[in-house]
């Protein structure tokens, strides 16, 4: 039997290889009479056997079964950055967090990397194998972090920068419940109006339709409106369901996302946040990209990937032919109509001093109070268009039933 190391020696350094015994107890007395102290020991069949165990874990995450939630990789970053600050092997600490793991998926991810990190791998080459775990921005800080000895560093900044992006998406969900749950009830308030209300005064009316007399066309519209939908209540509330549970896939896709993107921003107030949004993302990835010494050029397409699509996304597209070319950054981004004076201001002023790092992370923080300021206004818009809506929908039921009564207070004064 064949089993894989990392232990360290009498000098402390920290060695890693492979030991053949009968058992794992007979390894460890093997290793600890060559004077290494164990630090993690286990057992692999060979290379076939390694990368059996890695691929079974790769094929977990690319069948959806270990897909990375933005939350878990916050914590995931940060506990790996505190154990490599306080001088544990890259081996091992991935180790104690794959025992750690409280589910599956996170212990597949773990467990890929530990194994690919033992077959001699960098962090950064090991994230990269992990399909679309992690994104490209994330590896490449890594990998700079790697080349200048400061991994530890880039992983705390790569959990607050996860943490921003999560705080911003929940700010965003956040602005939108409330229009939801008003929307909700609204709805709820109609059905209920539809299926008991409206039935009560079409009893009343038979009455007058015996009587010879025609009911107003809003009043039949109406009630024929409300009949079909008490008799199809079930069947109704069925196809909602579908409707919910199929949107919820198609949003599941990459291409359905850009569509449903691409409508949004044309749309006034929804357009101006998602480009705000867009903005703050990318200058907040190209500034932590720069400051762990990644190349400007290398950096902006790594941050371009960030941005959903739009305007934005094109002007970035030409900005990176016109730096090929040979222009400056600031003169790239020049003239732009997306992008305010101040922002433009901050990328020369960069340029100038030397330090674009810092003038991109300061232009974040500007478009994230600008985001602020577009959500406050899309939930200030919404909640009484809702209302305005829910006022016309109960007004014209509430006409359409007193139509027929005034036709009924008349005949009889006639």
């Amino acid at each position: 039997m064949r089993f894989r190391f990392l232990a360290e020696n009498i000098g402390g350094e920290v060695v890693r290889g492979e030991v053949d015994a009968g058992s794992k107890v007979a390894a460890e007395k093997e290793l600890e009479r060559n004077g290494l102290k164990i630090q993690l020991l286990q057992f692999c069949d060979g290379d076939g056997g390694s990368r059996k165990s890695a691929m079974g874990k790769f094929l977990e995450i690319f069948r959806g079964g270990a897909r990375a939630t933005a939350e878990w990789k916050c914590v995931f970053f940060e506990q790996l950055s505190m154990l490599l600050a306080a001088g544990l092997p890259i081996e091992r600490c991935l180790a104690t967090l794959a025992a750690g793991s409280e589910n599956s998926k996170s212990a597949a991810i773990t467990g890929l990397l530990k194994e690919k990190i033992f077959a001699g791998m960098a962090l950064s080459e090991a994230m990269g194998c992990c399909g679309s775990v992690f994104s490209a921005t994330e590896v490449k800080t890594v990998s700079a972090a790697e080349g200048i000895g400061r991994p530890s560093v880039a992983l705390q900044e790569l959990a607050a920068f996860g943490k921003k992006m999560s705080t911003a998406r929940k700010k965003v969900k956040a602005a939108l419940v409330y229009p939801a749950i008003v929307l909700t009830v609204a709805c709820l308030a109609l059905a209920m109006l539809m299926i008991v209300v409206v039935p009560k005064f079409e009893e009343i009316f038979a009455s007058q339709s015996a009587g010879g007399q025609r009911l107003p066309l809003l009043t039949r519209r109406i009630i024929g409106a409300c009949e079909f939908f008490g008799a199809h209540f079930a069947g109704l509330s069925v196809l909602l369901v579908a409707l919910v549970v199929a949107l919820k896939i198609c949003l599941s896709r990459r291409t359905f996302r850009a569509g449903v993107f691409a409508f949004l921003r044309k749309l006034p107030i929804f357009g101006k946040l998602l480009l705000t949004m867009d903005v703050s993302n990318f200058f907040r990835t190209i500034g932590m990209l720069m400051s762990f010494g990644v190349p400007m050029q290398d950096a902006l397409e790594v941050a371009v990937g960030v941005v959903n699509g739009g305007a934005f996304k094109r002007f970035l597209g030409k900005v990176l032919e016109r730096i090929a070319h040979g222009e400056s950054l600031s003169s790239g981004f020049a003239g732009s109509k997306l992008l305010a004076a101040t922002a433009i201001g901050l990328i020369f002023a960069g340029e100038r001093s030397g330090n674009l790092a810092k003038s991109f992370a300061k232009i974040a923080e500007i478009y994230d109070g600008k985001v602020e300021s577009a959500l406050t206004l899309l939930t200030t818009l919404i909640e009484p268009a809702i209302i305005v809506l829910l006022a016309i929908a109960v007004g014209t039921i509430v006409v359409a039933m007193f139509l027929p009564m005034v036709s009924m207070m008349q005949s009889i004064k006639i």
